[in-house]
C-alpha cells in the first residue's frame, strides 16, 4: 500500500515537472500564437549585376506582444510563390536571430530571371527550430512581368 502511494506521488511529481518544463520551454522559445506582430516596411526587386538572377529584398517591422521573447533567439521564413501559387523558394536564418521589443528584419533571396514573373512573398516569424509560427503572416503583391531596367523595378513601401 505504501509502495503504491509512493509510486503515485512519484508519477504525479514527474508529470508536474514535465508540465512545468514544457510551459517554460514554450515561453522561452515563443510558442504563443501572435507573440510577434509584423508590418511590411518595403519590398524591392532588383536585377543582380553579372548574374541571371533578381534579388528580392523585404524589410519587415516587428513588435513583440509577448515581452518575455525580448532577447530570445527566434527564426523567420520567407517563401517566394510563383504565378500559380506554388512555392519556388523558401529562405530562413541559418542560426536564427535575437529580437528586441521592436525592430526591423531584412529578408534577401535571389530568383532566376526566368522565374521572376508575378511573384509574391510570404513572411512569418517562428520559434528558433522553425516548428511553430509565432506571428501574423505578411504577403506582398505580385511583381510586374518583364522587369528589365532599374527604373521599372516595383517597390512597395509602408503597407500595413
Amino acid at each position: 500500500m505504501i509502495l503504491e502511494i509512493s509510486r503515485k506521488l512519484t508519477l504525479t511529481f514527474i508529470l508536474a515537472l514535465i508540465s512545468l518544463l514544457l510551459a517554460v520551454h514554450g515561453i522561452v522559445t515563443g510558442y504563443a500564437a501572435n507573440a510577434v506582430i509584423l508590418k511590411l516596411w518595403n519590398v524591392t526587386f532588383v536585377p543582380l549585376t553579372g548574374t541571371t538572377n533578381y534579388q528580392i529584398k523585404v524589410n519587415v517591422n516587428y513588435s513583440l506582444s509577448d515581452p518575455s521573447l525580448s532577447g530570445q533567439k527566434i527564426n523567420a521564413i520567407m517563401k517566394v510563390h510563383g504565378p500559380n501559387g506554388g512555392v519556388l523558394k523558401t529562405s530562413s536564418f541559418p542560426a536564427g536571430f535575437s529580437v528586441n521589443n521592436s525592430g526591423t528584419t531584412q529578408f534577401l533571396t535571389s530568383i532566376p530571371k526566368l522565374l521572376s514573373r508575378n511573384l509574391t512573398t510570404e513572411i512569418y516569424f517562428t520559434d528558433l527550430n522553425k516548428s511553430n509560427v509565432i506571428s501574423n503572416t505578411i504577403e506582398t503583391l505580385p511583381h510586374l512581368e518583364n522587369v528589365s531596367t532599374p527604373e521599372s523595378l516595383p517597390t512597395i513601401t509602408n503597407i500595413t
